[in-house]
């Protein structure tokens, strides 16, 4: 085990080189550019609307996204990423209480940070909106509050790990918490508007563009 420890650093040093030779003999360019998809796991959570006098109490569902990204330099990247799924949902008000299904999206500009090379870490930092939007029944599809839909400030952080198959192929999965601030009105002063929503995405990258 000593030994190992000893010689780990060696190793990941000499397969950094090994890549940086690879990559001018073979001219092989560093992307300017990102873009990615794939698909998330969003965990339940609950939003208090004081609008229309309701609670909606979203389960668990698949979510579909992607994202644009800009090279600031190595390992670091600034764009764009968004999602949107369909989630079930109780829409609980005073009087009635519906089985219901509701899209929900959002939208983010993202700076994101990798570690390096091979297998690495990734940090994101996030702010953008959440958007519930397409309240329908299960069983009769019909249409509830807000009908015009509803968005929210959010600001999200996230922390995973990729791997880089190749100088323009990357992996990553990510654990995001994102908070969305939804609005007051109609609720009591004491009542807490925020909203935590957590999720775990897998996503494929691909480089674009570059410079040697």
């Amino acid at each position: 085990m000593r030994r190992l420890l000893i010689m780990l650093p060696i190793l990941l040093a000499s397969n950094h080189a090994g890549a940086q030779i690879i990559r001018q003999r073979f001219g092989m360019q560093t992307p300017s550019a990102w873009i990615s998809g794939g698909v998330g796991l969003q965990q339940a959570f609950s939003v208090t609307d004081g609008t229309t006098g309701t609670q909606w109490q979203f389960g668990s569902a698949t979510t579909y996204g992607g994202s644009i990204e800009k090279a600031l330099s190595n390992g670091m990247t600034l764009g764009v990423r968004g999602s949107t799924g369909i989630i079930p949902l109780n829409y609980a008000g005073a009087a009635v209480t519906f089985n219901a299904d509701a899209r929900v999206s959002q939208l983010f500009g993202t700076l994101r940070l990798a570690s390096g090379e091979g297998f690495h870490t990734v940090l994101e930092l996030s702010a953008g909106a959440t958007n519930y939007s397409d309240f329908k029944t299960q069983t009769t599809a019909m249409k509830l509050e807000p009908l015009a839909g509803d968005t929210d400030f959010a600001f999200s952080f996230g922390y995973g790990f990729g791997y880089n198959l190749s100088p323009r192929v990357s992996v990553d999965v990510v654990q995001d918490i994102a908070t969305s601030v939804h609005q007051k009105h109609g609720l009591a002063p004491g009542d807490d508007s925020t909203v935590r929503i957590h999720g775990t995405r897998i996503t494929g990258r691909i480089g674009l563009g570059g410079r040697r």
